[in-house]
């Protein structure tokens, strides 16, 4: 069951500045703040996260004990910070590798040129193979996982099989995959 608006209202002005302060202590950044506080409202008000106090769920014809929604509020604000730093530090590092990858190279022209025929010939190799060795649904499913990034559970949905299934297309191809080309 949902909480309804009347009760989020409430929760907001007795513990918006508590749950901001803790964000901004942990963010150092007010925008950041502002939207990790928001964002744990509206989970709240959409349903994503509930509000469970003495074990039961609060429901909109419940009294709420603000000491315990208070503090739950202020388990999700530090778990969005410390999510939102987690996915910050992992930007940071992978700007600095990727920085670190594009300065500029020694290796003369030809050199670079023939790297990228090569990794071209192997891409066209593990093409063909992919097409002529492994199932049509083997194939679908390594290619909604790795060109178009899709996880398990919408790969299941879009070919209409489990995700059990999806998993077991999975393993099967990347095992002939390295049995052919990484003996």
């Amino acid at each position: 069951m949902q909480i309804n608006k009347e009760t989020i209202e409430q929760l907001f002005r007795q513990h918006y500045l508590r749950m901001y302060q803790l964000a901004r202590v942990l963010l150092k950044d007010d925008a950041a703040s502002k939207d990790v506080v928001s964002e744990v409202f509206a989970d709240v008000l959409d349903g994503k996260t509930q509000l469970e106090l003495d074990n039961e769920t609060i429901a909109s014809n419940s009294p709420l004990p603000s000491a315990n929604a208070g503090s739950y509020l202020l388990v999700c604000v530090r778990h969005k910070c410390l999510n939102l730093l987690s996915r910050q530090k992992m930007k940071d590092r992978v700007h600095h590798l990727l920085k670190a990858d594009t300065s500029p190279s020694i290796a003369p022209l030809e050199a670079t040129i023939a790297e990228i025929d090569r990794e071209t010939e192997k891409y066209e190799a593990i093409q063909a193979y992919m097409d002529a060795e492994l199932t049509p649904q083997t194939r679908k499913v390594l290619n909604l996982r790795f060109r178009q990034k899709l996880k398990y559970r919408e790969i299941a949905t879009e070919l209409g099989i489990s995700e059990v299934a999806v998993h077991k297309h999975l393993a099967q191809g990347i095992r002939k995959l390295k049995q052919k080309f990484n003996p």
